[in-house]
């Protein structure tokens, strides 16, 4: 059971969460996700899902079914990570006694106001699905090292499945609960673990299929793993959020019982995932990181109560008070502050394009990044012959230099330049004859 300042802390976490849902529209990884999950079929959504790079396919069946049930909208697609991350706070708060005495609503504060954490409530995006279900599964693991019973087995295989049908990163911290388990729990944390196969040889296979037209990318580089850079990223809020949680960990680790979990986990969950990035030759990002911030948080939670011990909880509540003013300001911006000008975009094409005139992208396939804002912008886009009197031609912020000398050499042919405005990291051309 909670405590009730347990209580009120997820209350108020989840009102402030589902009223941020809608602050900012929609950015670019966002939009892909939602304008696949809306307008595919489960079919053509999952062969979609496959061939996305660790891509998995429980979190784009979630907002499918959310976008087809309650419509299109910034809230309705950012929903089922708000409420994962909802019930990712109460899975938290249920495994804090099983490691703090003292201070469990303090701790579940610090969990839920981590800027990474609360970026991933906020986005409608994969990840607070993934950390859900690997919560759950270091609860059921608790649980089966007190009391072993079949039940709990199959909920804990359940549970490590979902996690990894979630987001596969979450194999890491399992990997640290295993050399911890007894024998059954070992083969049911394999179990969900091999679960996983059917999927990723299926998505290797089409992913394989996709790189004979498209070239894979080099992406992983050594220099992402500047150390001030990985400081500063960890916990998604600067390096005042991230020294502030170090502080009161350094303070905690004695690697004995429970405690050791932890440390392996964060360990795993920490230098797992760069490995993985160095054998598939993906791009490193602070979001891959996610899934030890638990096992850390429970660490500074450790922290708080031995500074209390050792009569230095002035101390304690001064580094919690730095930590929680730092991620209040970061969680404000992340909150209200658009990530691309994607939607302001689309709201200027749409203001500047006359009944003569068709749109084009640079690169053409980059209409959708518009039409998902503006539906009726699909049905203005320049054909290949640019038969139209006028064109409003558009340069996001993830078009390449080359794609954007593509399109003027072949608009420039034909049109001179009428005007040129500037949205953000965007950029709208207007040519006419």
């Amino acid at each position: 059971m909670l405590d009730k300042p347990s209580h009120v802390i997820i209350s108020v976490y989840a009102v402030v969460l589902l009223s941020c849902l809608a602050l900012t529209p929609l950015w670019l990884d966002e939009v892909l996700q939602a304008t696949n999950a809306l307008n595919s079929g489960v079919s053509q959504l999952m062969r979609w899902v496959q061939v996305n790079a660790g891509a998995s396919p429980l979190p784009y069946l979630a907002q499918h079914v959310f976008l087809r049930w309650f419509g299109h909208s910034a809230w309705v697609a950012r929903l089922p990570a708000a409420l994962c991350s909802i019930l990712g706070g109460l899975v938290f708060a249920v495994i804090c006694p099983r490691f703090l005495k003292h201070g469990r609503w303090i701790t579940l504060l610090l969990f839920l106001a981590l800027p990474v954490q609360f970026r991933y409530g906020l986005e409608g995006r994969v990840y607070s699905q993934g950390l859900l279900f690997s919560l759950l599964t270091l609860w059921l693991f608790l649980k089966l090292n007190e009391r072993y019973s079949l039940e709990l087995a199959v909920l804990y295989f359940l549970a490590v499945a979902a996690a990894m049908y979630s987001q596969p990163l979450t194999v890491f911290p399992v990997l640290a609960q295993m050399p911890l388990a007894g024998r059954q729990v070992r083969i049911a944390a394999a179990a969900g673990l091999l679960s996983y196969l059917p999927w990723y040889f299926a998505q290797h296979q089409a992913q394989a299929r996709y790189q004979l037209i498209v070239p894979p990318t080099t992406f992983f580089s050594l220099r992402q793993l500047n150390p001030l850079t990985f400081l500063h990223d960890i916990t998604g809020g600067g390096y005042v959020c991230t020294v502030s949680l170090l502080l009161l960990v350094a303070w905690a680790i004695r690697p004995a019982g429970y405690q050791r979990l932890l440390v392996n986990t964060v360990a795993a969950a920490l230098i797992g995932p760069i490995l993985m990035d160095v054998v598939f030759n993906y791009f490193f990002a602070e979001r891959q990181l996610l899934f030890a911030m638990p096992a850390l948080i429970l660490l500074a939670g450790r922290g708080v109560e031995r500074l209390g011990a050792e009569r230095r909880g002035v101390l304690a509540w001064a580094i919690v008070a730095v930590f929680l003013v730092a991620a209040t300001v970061k969680n404000y911006r992340q909150a209200t502050t658009s990530r691309d000008d994607l939607a302001a975009t689309a709201d200027a094409i749409a203001a500047h394009l006359r009944p003569e005139a068709c749109v084009l992208a640079a690169p053409p396939e980059q209409i959708a990044f518009y039409s998902f804002f503006h539906p009726e912008l699909e049905q203005r886009a320049c054909g290949k012959d640019l038969s139209s009197q006028e064109v409003v031609a558009v340069v996001s912020g993830y078009t390449s230099p080359a794609e954007r000398r593509k399109m003027s050499d072949a608009v420039s042919n034909r049109f001179g330049e009428r005007e040129t405005f500037r949205i953000g990291q965007s950029e709208i051309l207007v040519y006419g004859h």
